[in-house]
């Protein structure tokens, strides 16, 4: 079983936050903490080996400030550093193999609504085949729930069984979200009988049920608040996780191709990042 979390430390700013999440979550869960950045091995190519040495004291001194940063939010945890070098989503995958989850940082590129989320966690998220939290830099002052999309499929199931542990460690409730996007036929303006929107609302339920039922049982003190909805899923979970404390959804890529993709749904969860979000296969 592993016993540590892995942190992929890019630099303090975009950091900051995913070492804060992953620091309280070790300190509740009894778990170590491991911080490593990645030098691009590029850097070595087309740097002098002066460049390298200044670089390397940088990094030190910034994963120095991540361990004092980690030590302050789980004081019992054992918590290391390393650098290595090499491709850094490589890198993280490799090092992801004996820890229990990988965390890094959103690098986003704006601080407004409208902002767009870079690759990085898009690219570990896929390549892992441990869970990968991306954590953004928001506050989660008042927010409570543990919001996860249920499809029926079996890597939703994982994502739900990941998500009532976390709800019953924090003592949240459990928002189980099961949503259903009409189909677009291009060119019309169809307006779907009510007999359609009733039968996909209890096929809703139904899942939920199913699903539910499956994971509840070694649970009973977690409350559960289902979300039965028409609409994009995407857009029902990112509404939910506006007031949430953490999003779990499942990641559907498979095959030697499929493992460097996500699924459309987690894809667009990360995209637009509302709370810290856990992508788990």
């Amino acid at each position: 079983m592993a016993t540590r979390m892995l942190v992929g430390v890019k630099n303090l700013d975009t950091s900051r936050a995913a070492v804060r999440w992953a620091a309280s979550r070790a300190s509740s869960r009894g778990l170590g903490l491991h911080l490593v950045h990645v030098v691009d091995a590029g850097m070595r190519r087309a740097g002098s080996a002066g460049l390298l040495e200044a670089a390397r004291a940088d990094v030190d001194a910034m994963l120095s400030a991540a361990a004092d940063l980690a030590r302050e939010g789980s004081p019992g945890s054992d918590v290391t550093t390393s650098v290595q070098e090499g491709d850094p989503l490589n890198e993280l995958v490799r090092l992801s193999q004996d820890a229990e989850m990988v965390v890094v940082g959103s690098d986003s590129d704006g601080d407004d609504g409208s902002r767009r989320h870079g690759t990085r966690g898009f690219r570990i998220a896929a390549a892992s085949t441990t869970p990968v939290a991306v954590i953004p830099n928001v506050s989660l002052v008042g927010r409570h729930g543990v919001v996860v999309g249920v499809d029926g499929s079996p890597t939703s199931e994982h994502a739900l069984a990941f998500a009532v542990d976390e709800a019953d460690r924090l003592g949240e409730a459990l928002v189980a979200v099961n949503a259903w996007p009409n189909p677009v036929v291009y060119g019309y303006d169809l307006a779907f009988p009510v007999e359609y929107v009733e039968d996909l609302t209890e096929i809703g339920n139904e899942t939920l049920t199913r699903a539910l039922e499956g994971v509840m049982g070694g649970h009973p003190s977690v409350r559960v608040r289902r979300v039965v909805a028409e609409g994009d899923p995407t857009s029902v979970l990112t509404e939910e996780a506006s007031t949430a404390s953490l999003v779990v959804v499942g990641s559907h890529g498979r095959g030697a191709v499929a493992r460097f993709l996500l699924g459309s749904v987690s894809h667009g969860v990360l995209a637009r990042l509302a709370a810290p979000t856990v992508i788990v296969r």
